[in-house]
């Protein structure tokens, strides 16, 4: 029934007005944001997603940075590495030349001064191979291999000697150590065999060592007396075997020793809770690589106060150099497989990124072609429920035509 005191007509094109008004405000708030969920209410459960998501990917990409900048430490640490590498060649040729008999000393003095600038200039590349101003081989960076290592060690456990004989014959001992083999002698005058103190015991190994140009490898009196056999080089590769054991039975014992054992001694690697940094190179704290880096100086490598104005230094410093040598092979290598590790690394965390961005994009994004249908269809919605808001407010005129 038409009346004129209200306009119901009017209030429900008011009301479809308002509708189909808020439907075309939410149609052009996606388009222009490229985003199919723009409030919270569109979907909660997608928008919950695509944040995790969103903090995933940031994370990944501060990852991915990470991963690069570790890359190019390390290869600035190998670097460096490298030219300690050419030094210690240099130095071993001159070493093999000061050990030579046809060189006289006056030679080997000039030999030694450049030996001596060459030692000075591997603690000068350890200082000056920097990173972002930090020192990455002289061990005192936070990425310095804190690691604790031990050098492979025989503690015979002998500290008496050898208390000699009553015999015209000599007491001999032999057995090879790392395969060079020492020959122990106690010279009879004919009656009597020479008793020998533990320090005599190891002089005379060391001196049938040193004989063969072996300094790797020693013997010494340990605080309680006992002698012990010991070895330069340190970690878990470290290894001393001493084998062939065979002579006089009283000798052998007062070095620990039996006719027919093997004894085989490693030494060890313990890791330090400080070694190295852990870099982050995922989405959680968890997802780490720890990049530690050896020291490379002379004191670390063992090359300290070695001297080629000597034959006998020469020799000592030719077999400490293999050594030093071996060294700064294993660490480039382990800067090696630590390059591999972030380099694989970083071409899974580009996956990951490319993965989540598409996923993410699944749920974020708008369908611009389904859009677009849905926001001129409300287009047609408003323009049709303006008009008719137009023609229902026309009504009560009409009816008050009939008071005329």
């Amino acid at each position: 029934m038409p009346v004129i005191s209200s306009n119901i007509a009017a209030n429900m094109a008011v009301r479809y007005l308002n509708k189909n008004s808020d439907r075309l405000s939410d149609s052009i708030s996606k388009l222009s944001s490229g985003s199919r969920i723009s409030k919270a209410s569109d979907d909660p459960a997608g928008l919950a997603i695509a944040s995790g998501m969103s903090s995933d990917l940031a994370s990944l990409e501060q990852a991915s940075t990470n991963a690069s900048n570790s890359l190019a430490l390390l290869q600035t640490a190998d670097g460096g590495a490298e030219a300690i590498s050419e030094i210690l060649e240099r130095m071993k040729s001159l070493a093999s030349q000061a050990a030579s008999g046809t060189v006289t000393d006056d030679e080997r003095a000039n030999i030694e001064t450049e030996f001596s600038a060459l030692l000075e200039e591997i603690d000068s590349i350890a200082s000056a191979t920097r990173y972002n101003g930090v020192s990455l081989l002289d061990g005192s960076s936070d990425y310095s291999d804190d690691t604790v290592e031990t050098a492979a060690c025989y503690n015979s456990a002998a500290a008496a000697g050898y208390s000699g004989a009553t015999s015209a014959d000599d007491a001999v001992a032999s057995f090879a150590i790392n395969g060079v083999t020492v020959t122990v002698t106690s010279i009879s005058d004919g009656s009597a065999t020479a008793a020998m103190s533990a320090q005599d015991l190891a002089d005379a190994i060391n001196a049938s060592l040193q004989e063969q140009g072996e300094y790797t490898v020693s013997a010494s009196l340990d605080e309680s007396g006992s002698l012990i056999f010991e070895g330069v080089e340190t970690g878990a590769q470290a290894k001393l075997e001493i084998s062939d054991i065979s002579g006089d039975a009283g000798l052998l014992s007062a070095m620990g020793l039996t006719a027919g054992e093997t004894i085989t001694e490693r030494g060890s690697s313990i890791e330090a809770l400080t070694t190295g940094a852990n870099i982050v190179v995922g989405a959680q704290g968890s997802d780490t690589i720890n990049l530690s880096i050896q020291s490379l100086t002379a004191e670390a490598l063992g090359l300290s106060g070695l001297d080629l104005s000597s034959q006998e230094g020469a020799a000592k410093a030719l077999s400490l150099l293999d050594v030093a040598v071996g060294s700064v092979a294993d660490m480039r290598a382990d800067l090696g497989a630590t390059m591999s590790r972030f380099e694989f690394r970083s071409k899974q965390i580009d996956t990951s990124i490319e993965s989540l961005e598409a996923a993410a994009s699944a749920i974020m994004d708008v369908d611009i072609a389904k859009e677009m249908a849905r926001m001129s269809s409300e287009q047609v919605r408003v323009k049709a429920a303006a008009a008719a808001v137009a023609q229902a407010n026309r009504v009560p005129q009409y009816l008050l035509k009939l008071l005329e």
